[in-house]
Formats: structure tokens, sequence, C-alpha cells
């Protein structure tokens, strides 16, 4: 008698990366603030990615004052060291621009709660740095689609996204930026 195989994929929800950026992140990580415990101040904390999940996805969102608010991202990965909290340094996995589009936020993706926003609906990679490619999923500004970065984490423990180019009432640029991932 022929056995059933049930072949599972886990479902898992939108998870924060990054909360509310009203101002550009300090500076990118540094010679001297690659290690976890030194990272830079203004940064944001890194995510710790959960078990298992190796396919990380990621889009953005925020307030757009008009059709060219743009932001820059760059994306850290963390490697666990033997014990834990201590962390391998931050490894460069990509780093690009974005803009938000016509796709409107009207409940947030995490909280539920009502909010006027707009998803990615451009991304670009200026760079990337990691062992396997790290694509962006877009078919162009105006496409009323979201965009999104997706890429194999091979392994990391701790995601850290560092945003430029977003600061509140500054011409052209993103107004509270934030940036959610999911994975599988």
């Amino acid at each position: 008698m022929a056995q059933k195989v049930a072949i599972v994929t886990k479902q898992l929800p939108w998870m924060k990366l990054r909360e509310k950026v009203l101002t550009d992140d300090a500076t990118v990580l540094g010679l001297t603030t690659r290690d976890f415990a030194n990272r830079n101040v203004g940064t944001g904390n890194a995510v710790k990615i959960g078990e298992g999940i190796n396919g990380i996805i990621i889009t953005f969102f925020g307030i757009a004052t008009d059709q060219t608010t743009a932001f820059k991202w760059r994306l850290y990965g963390y490697r666990a060291g033997i014990r834990e909290p201590i962390l391998a340094p931050a490894q460069l996995i990509a780093y690009g621009t974005g803009n938000l589009g016509d796709v409107a936020v009207v409940k947030h993706p995490i909280s539920g709660a009502a909010v006027t926003a707009y998803y990615a609906d451009y991304l670009t990679i200026t760079a990337q740095s990691w062992l396997k490619t790290v694509a962006v999923y877009d078919i162009g500004g105006a496409s009323g689609e979201i965009a999104r970065i997706v890429f194999d984490g091979m392994g990391i423990s701790h995601l850290l996204c560092e945003l430029t180019d977003c600061n509140a009432g500054t011409a052209n640029e993103t107004d509270e930026l934030e940036a959610i991932y999911t994975g599988g």
C-alpha cells in the first residue's frame, strides 16, 4: 500500500524588521561597529530570525508626500556565536534604493491598526556581498504592485536593516519608513 506524504510549507506572518524611522540612521556600520555589541547607536536593533527560516522576504512602507518619495536601505546579517548573546561580526548582505508607490497600507500588517501609508513599488540593488544572489521582485514603478527583496539567509541568526534618505518633512524623501519581513 502506498504511503501518503504531506509536504508542509510553514506559513509565517509579516514581522517587524524596523519600526518607524523618522530620520536617517546615524551612519552605516563601520570597521569598529561590526561587532553586535558595538553596533551604531541610532541604527535600530537587529532582529532575531526564527529557527528554520532560510528564505527571507523584505518589503517597506511609509508615508509618501509624492510619487518620487525615495529612501535607501542596507542589510546586514549576524551569525550566532558558540554561546549567545555573542554574535559574529555583521556581514553586508546588500544595499540599494527604493520608492513608495500606489498600493495603500490600510491596516498595519503587524498591529492591524488603521494607518495611511504606501508600500514600496520600486526597489533596486546597488551592490551585494552575499554567497547567494539577493534578488528584487518588482515589475517597475507605478506598477500597482509591492516590490520585495528576497534572499537565502544561509543560517543567519539576526538581521539588521539601516535606512537613510527617509527624513520626515524633507522634499522627495519618505516619511515614517518601516521595514517588515517574512520567510520560510
